[in-house]
């Protein structure tokens, strides 16, 4: 395996073996039936005249380690929405990012807001999981995934109502997005094999996005406070999808009314 996002795909791979055997299709497809309408993410996106942004729950990542002690996901999601968050992530991976899928439906009572299930996904068993445990849409890294799987899975999202966001890091990703007909498009600045940000990703990328059709486009990673959310959504952002400034912040509410212009004062940590 040449690098970690490599790694953390092929250890999903083999946890979701044991998954399916605990938790059978059958039994998730049983859960959908049971959960309420999905929210949809593209009006939650239009509905604001504030910067639009994606607030991200997780506990830690392979590249920072724990990110925020006394770590209470219901906690963390309440303050995210009543101080202007339109959308939550919420990472579930257990391995890497110390997450479960459960905090889905612990958040859910929480937010009347869309929730982005954010985990590796590359079998059609994980969208239904999506669904079934309550996320409104779910990511897919279209780095990792072949051409036919993201289709597939983007196909199979649609199927169930969710829309799925197709991050990508170059040129060669978002040219798989637009074969897929994604319309949901993330451009990710953090390099998912060593963790480092760049925010020319963004420069670059969201200029080549923009030149299709009906496409709305999220900046993902190395966000640090309102100069540059100005910055690409006069290039075209729609959102931005922020989460280690929000998660080591000592004042979330503050901190994410700074990203939103209208915080006390601009915040200035790594997102």
């Amino acid at each position: 395996m040449s690098n970690i996002l490599d790694k953390i795909f092929v250890d999903k791979q083999k946890e979701l073996q044991g998954t399916k055997r605990e938790h059978p299709l059958s039994e998730l497809k049983q859960r959908i039936g049971n959960q309420a309408p999905v929210r949809n993410v593209f009006t939650a996106l239009n509905a604001n005249k504030h910067s639009n942004i994606i607030a991200e729950i997780k506990q830690r990542t392979p590249f920072k380690g724990e990110l925020r002690e006394n770590f209470n996901a219901q906690e963390i999601a309440g303050e995210y929405v009543k101080n202007g968050a339109v959308t939550l992530s919420i990472l579930t991976e257990s391995n890497y990012f110390g997450s479960n899928i459960g905090i889905l439906e612990e958040v859910r009572p929480i937010a009347p807001i869309p929730l982005l299930r954010k985990d590796f996904i590359s079998d059609d068993y994980q969208v239904y999981e999506s669904r079934a445990y309550g996320a409104d849409l779910f990511l897919l890294i279209a780095t990792w995934l072949e051409q036919s799987q993201l289709t597939d899975l983007l196909l199979l999202g649609q199927e169930l109502g969710m829309p799925a966001l197709v991050e990508t890091h170059n040129e060669w990703d978002m040219e798989k997005a637009f074969e897929a007909k994604a319309k949901l498009i993330g451009v990710n600045n953090r390099d998912l094999t060593n963790g480092k940000t760049d925010l020319d990703i963004s420069r670059r990328l969201i200029p080549m996005a923009l030149q299709e059709p009906d496409v709305t486009l999220v900046c993902e990673s190395g966000i640090r406070g309102r100069e540059e959310i100005s910055e690409f959504e006069q290039l075209g952002a729609k959102a931005f999808l922020i989460g280690e400034s929000l998660m080591t912040s000592e004042n979330i509410p503050e901190t994410l009314k700074g990203f939103l212009g209208n915080g006390d004062k601009q915040t200035s940590s790594q997102s």
